[in-house]
């Protein structure tokens, strides 16, 4: 969907790839432009997060790769352009052990690095829902709801680092 009005109104572009079979779902995308007129986006699957690229403004879309092929139970990207104009994926793994996880790709999305562990210490697998942004010198804050023996509660929590 694209606004140019402020988001009083919005137009159908194009669909990020096929409608999912069974009881899979594709949902709660996160994407970087890569170029004028190219964007990746990665999408959340049941237990994965797919790669979707589109080079005509999101008209067209082709799927890529499976950019982490397990999440345990699902958990939504966030996805990052760095500086050094590598792409970065955190997420929440539902799994034991469950935490909080990152991914880094130096050719805008084709292959990505193995699972990156920046905490696995959760009690359970009620976490994660990531957003990461890159400070001006060059580390990541990755904030998180999070769950672990220091509080009966879930709590909001971050993890300053460096990819």
């Amino acid at each position: 969907m694209r606004t140019k009005d402020g988001g009083r109104t919005w137009t159908q572009v194009g669909l990020v790839g096929p409608e999912p079979e069974g009881n899979d779902f594709a949902i709660m995308p996160s994407s970087v432009r890569l170029s004028p007129t190219s964007i990746l986006t990665l999408v959340r699957h049941r237990q994965w997060i797919e790669s979707y690229r589109s080079d005509d403004n999101g008209v067209n879309w082709t799927h890529v790769v499976r950019a982490v092929p397990d999440t345990g139970r699902g958990n939504p990207p966030s996805l990052v352009k760095l500086q050094d104009g590598r792409l970065l994926v955190t997420f929440g793994y539902r799994a034991a052990p469950f935490g909080i996880r990152a991914r880094t790709s130096a050719d805008q999305g084709r292959t990505w690095s193995p699972d990156i562990i920046l905490r696995s210490d959760a009690v359970d697998w009620d976490l994660g829902y990531t957003r990461s942004v890159q400070r001006p010198d060059g580390r990541i804050v990755t904030v998180y709801y999070y769950n672990d023996a220091t509080s009966p509660e879930r709590y909001i929590g971050a993890t300053l680092w460096t990819p």
